[in-house]
């Protein structure tokens, strides 16, 4: 098998190696990339499992966030526009435990980089407006995106059919909850965190029905 990283070790020359391939800052206390455009924040976070240990196992995850400064100064639920998860198709973590692995896994996340977090921020970085249809059209469900971004950029009127079709996404009893939440109600984690159910109905881009 051959030498076998130290958790520290692997996850450091990953990150590196990644970081120069986009671009994009390494901030090694936060063990992230990042890419700031504006008021928006391009962030992939590194995941170490519980399971590494030293010259035995090292595997982590990553997952991609898109967020607001203006929403919150720190990346949080309140702040986020956009998430997405990188894990293995065959697997729980990427395994980096050796060189011949951590090359793969290189390999593999820095394709999967360059066609989602790089694309979407260099999209916003040649054209902001562009970029939100295009998030809005193409890559909502995808990229979990948030209304009140895309709101925000396009206005409301833009996300009335995007808002409409994920209404009737919903199933009979998330239609009650919607109708329950008009009424007052508030013991669904939805009614009282952000969400996009509770934007439409707040800011009534749809009459529900």
């Amino acid at each position: 098998m051959g030498y076998i990283f130290a958790v520290d070790e692997a996850i450091e020359k990953l990150i590196t190696s990644l970081s120069e391939a986009i671009g994009w800052k390494y901030l090694k206390s936060q063990r992230c990339l990042k890419k700031t455009v504006g008021d928006l924040v391009f962030e992939i976070d590194f995941y170490s499992s519980k399971w590494n240990s030293s010259h035995e196992r090292v595997e982590i995850n990553a997952g991609f966030s898109m967020w607001n400064k203006s929403y919150d100064k720190k990346l949080n639920v309140n702040s986020v526009t956009a998430t997405l998860m990188y894990t293995p198709k065959d697997s729980g973590w990427f395994d980096i435990s050796t060189e011949d692995k951590l090359k793969k896994v290189f390999v593999e996340l820095n394709e999967r980089f360059e066609k989602t977090a790089v694309y979407l921020a260099d999209m916003f970085e040649q054209d902001r407006t562009e970029a939100a249809k295009k998030l809005l059209d193409e890559h909502f469900y995808e990229y979990n995106v948030h209304f009140d971004l895309i709101a925000d950029i396009l206005g409301k009127d833009a996300i009335k059919n995007k808002a409409q079709e994920l209404y009737d996404r919903l199933s009979a009893e998330e239609k009650q909850q919607a109708v329950d939440y008009i009424n007052g109600a508030k013991n669904k984690s939805w009614m009282l965190n952000r969400s996009n159910l509770r934007y439409i109905i707040d800011n009534g881009i749809i009459t529900l029905g």
